[in-house]
């Protein structure tokens, strides 16, 4: 018999129920800031946070991008995710404008996470449930 695998499972959440992922941002001085992120597989951006948020935690800056969102300024952001082993710098961009509309489903939301960083790992879910686990894991 295996040990336990390694997953983060949580319940939709929100006025529409949706899927989310809750990780920790590294900031430069040290501090690491727990969020709930959205997790939406449409999204082309591996993350996207608050522009307060991404100043305390962008490691090195990146050109912006200009998204039907407006113009999103970028870096790159230690991400963790310490129920499923997860640590990795990975690009994110910051929109105070996907932040509120993220919000509009739950207050809880403080950005979202997008198919890039999802797909570093392995998702899926069910009618109650939203789950990582590391890729090549077994449930």
């Amino acid at each position: 018999m295996s040990g336990a695998s390694l997953e983060q499972r949580n319940p939709y959440k929100g006025t529409r129920p949706r899927a989310w992922v809750r990780v920790q941002l590294l900031a430069l001085d040290g501090s690491t800031e727990e969020v709930d992120l959205l997790a939406d597989t449409g999204n082309p951006f591996a993350l996207v946070i608050g522009s307060v948020r991404m100043g305390r935690v962008i490691r090195r800056g990146v050109p912006p991008v200009t998204t039907n969102f407006g113009r999103m300024n970028g870096g790159w952001v230690r991400v963790m995710i310490p129920d499923v082993g997860f640590d990795e710098e990975v690009l994110g961009y910051a929109s105070d404008r996907v932040v509120n509309t993220a919000q509009r489903d739950s207050p809880d939301f403080e950005g979202l996470v997008g198919l890039p960083l999802l797909r570093m790992l392995e998702y899926g879910g069910d009618a109650d449930w939203f789950w990582i686990r590391p890729q090549g894991s077994n449930p």
